[in-house]
């Protein structure tokens, strides 16, 4: 096995430790900080402001590391469980001054602290923690205050109205359903499906079609499909332990919002199937035949009902239940694909100092729904700002890894770089503020949280890493830059409504290469498919390969529909507001499942939601509640007609 291979498994398996933000652990309760405090941890800090950038000055916290510069396996895993990153101190004016080579056995020997002034230091650090536990004891007041708010937020979800709809939206909630990972979930429907005496089918992917009769005297009306999809995007707060695949979230509510504590909610399409399971749960409405649609893994381009087999569907009218906006009849949307690029390099051993970068804070969002907004990609921002630092000193990429779905615009990234030249600290912080102060008056609007942070972990101390070469490095900071991104074109026929886009949703580096995933959307094919050529021959110069998934169609307007004219009707006679027709970007399933069934005729409908794809995914209750009316009141309707 080579020293790379050996590097790499080491760094895959720590990456859990990698991942653990350093708020999780505070420094005051690791034993022996104080005795790594006595030496700062030498960083650049650059608030975003639209206004300043400020370095902080704060002691660091980390214990001192022993990195023998011999064994390079040793340094790697030592690196990868060192401290979080810390605010960085002002750098002596001495620091200005270019940093000389320097061989990296007399800066590690310099390093190391003598065994027996740590293990003089342990003991001491022991007893206080112990008389500061005993101190801080919980008083039974603030014990009871905290349960008794638990269960006012235990107590608002029971209260939810509708109340059906609701109780399935938390046991869906409970068990774990992120895209791939929807085995759970397809048995509950079956079960759900069993205990109701319904005809079903479930396929081998997990897809599952659940029929009811008509009601009462509705017998002979032509029958009605329902769809949604049961996976969901994970995504979650940094400071958010939870492992999304195997744990439920957990819901908080005010009232007027329903949302999950530092994850995505799964409103998108959860709220869809606790509609339809209340739909078929409830045996006093009016309706036509229903046959719900519940597909798998719709978030990783549509796999579910790509596969899906409707063969035996009866109906030839669908109302899809994955729109976001109240009031709104969505009529048409855009294709798309995912398209992934990747550039090979090699990795070798190279001694120089590392800088930790991070850029976060971004409010990110659906790439479909959001990519008109104007709204900073993390991705691109990294790769800015590394061709940035190219003028200030020779360096190679060790790690650059951000955003965690094809489908969502990245809110943070974080790179790795080794310097390996002579370099100037001051230089390099001058740049990183400046970067940060331009991005901060780019997006002072559209997001004006974004942090950039820059840190130096080993203390000036330089050592031997394994990472990519400067020519491969290089090349990998321009096929990002040149990579196209955002609103490609708009469409003539409806205002502010994107035409064409692409969106950079995860780059990441392997050990032989970087991998960049991104989404394209369009509503005219053909200009798709003009944007996987364009892909195509930017990978090309670069020597990079592409290879495209999950390829589905546009959802075409259909000009003249009986159906979406009736469903237009209803909505205006209950609530006296004439709906909006309209074509979105974002993709939804009606295209590829109209696809299958000569002349379905689709519509989309949903309640109001915010921020899906996102931590900060919300769902507005009461609106869940009139869309519900509305769908009951339509499904009666269609009975009838």
């Amino acid at each position: 096995m080579s020293i790379v291979e050996k590097w790499w498994k080491i760094r895959k398996s720590s990456s859990v430790t990698e991942e653990t933000p350093a708020e999780e652990t505070p420094a005051v309760e690791t034993p022996g900080a104080e005795a790594a405090a006595e030496t700062p941890v030498e960083e650049t800090v650059v608030e975003a402001s639209a206004e300043e950038a400020a370095a902080a000055e704060t002691p660091g916290a980390e214990a001192a590391e022993e990195t023998p510069a011999q064994d390079i396996v040793e340094e790697v895993l030592a690196e990868e469980v060192s401290a979080e990153e810390t605010p960085l101190v002002e750098e002596a004016a001495a620091e200005e001054a270019p940093v000389e080579e320097a061989p990296v056995e007399e800066e590690a020997a310099a390093e190391e602290a003598p065994a027996e002034e740590i293990a003089a230091e342990v003991p001491a650090e022991e007893t206080p923690v112990v008389e500061e536990t005993a101190e801080v004891e919980t008083p039974a007041e603030e014990i009871a205050a905290e349960a008794a708010a638990e269960e006012k937020v235990l107590t608002g979800l029971d209260a939810l109205e509708p109340a059906d709809v609701f109780r399935f939206f938390r046991e869906i909630s409970a068990i774990p359903h992120g895209s791939f990972h929807t085995a759970a979930i397809s048995s509950y429907l079956e079960d759900f499906a069993k205990s109701h005496d319904f005809s079903y089918i479930r396929d081998d992917l997990g897809n599952v079609i659940i029929s009811k009769p008509a009601s009462a005297g509705c017998e002979s009306a032509a029958p009605i499909a329902l769809q949604g999809h049961i996976d969901m995007v994970c995504e979650k707060e940094a400071s958010n332990p939870i492992d999304m695949e195997k744990e439920a979230i957990t819901l908080r509510t005010d009232g007027e919002w329903l949302s999950a504590d530092r994850t995505t909610l799964g409103g998108d399409d959860g709220i869809a199937v606790a509609m339809m399971l209340a739909l078929l749960d409830d045996a006093s409405i009016t309706c036509p035949p229903l046959e719900c649609v519940f597909t798998v893994d719709e978030e990783v381009g549509l796999l579910g009902a790509y596969g899906l087999d409707l063969s035996s569907l009866r109906s030839r009218r669908m109302i899809n239940l994955d729109s976001e906006d109240e009031g709104v009849i969505t009529a048409s949307c855009a294709g798309g694909a995912e398209v992934i690029c990747t550039l090979s390099g090699k990795r070798r051993e190279k001694n120089g100092e590392i800088l930790e970068i991070r850029i976060e804070g971004l409010r990110g969002g659906h790439s479909g729904e959001r990519i008109n907004c104007g709204r900073a990609n993390a991705d691109l921002l990294m790769a800015r700002l590394l061709c940035r630092l190219q003028e200030k000193g020779k360096f190679c990429i060790i790690g650059f890894n951000g955003g965690n779905r094809d489908n969502a615009i990245p809110r943070e990234c974080r790179a790795e770089i080794i310097f390996t030249g002579k370099f100037s600290r001051s230089e390099i912080k001058e740049a990183v503020a400046s970067f940060a102060n331009d991005i901060a008056k780019e997006y002072s609007v559209t997001d004006p949280d974004i942090h950039v942070s820059a840190k130096w972990p080993n203390k000036g101390r330089k050592a031997l890493h394994i990472a990519f070469g400067r020519k491969d490095s290089r090349r990998m900071i321009r096929l990002l830059m040149a990579f196209p991104n955002g609103v490609i074109e708009y469409s003539p026929l409806y205002k502010d409504v994107p035409q064409t886009s692409l969106s950079m949703g995860i780059v990441k580096t392997m050990a032989d290469g970087i991998c960049i995933h991104s989404m394209v959307r369009s509503s005219i094919n053909s200009q798709k498919q003009m944007m996987l050529d364009r892909i195509a021959c930017i990978a090309e110069e670069f020597d990079a390969s592409i290879d495209i998934k999950g390829t589905y169609p546009a959802w075409e307007l259909i000009e003249k529909s009986d159906f979406r004219d009736l469903a237009a009707e209803v909505y205006e006679k209950l609530t006296g507001i004439k709906p909006v027709v309209c074509v979105i970007h974002g993709g939804l399933e009606c295209g590829l499942l109209a696809a299958k069934v000569p002349g379905l005729d689709c519509i989309s409908i949903g309640p109001d939601m915010e921020e899906v794809h996102t931590p900060a995914e919300r769902l507005n209750i009461p609106s869940s509640k009139r869309t519900y009316d509305y769908l009951k009141v339509l499904l009666a309707a269609c009975a009838e007609a």
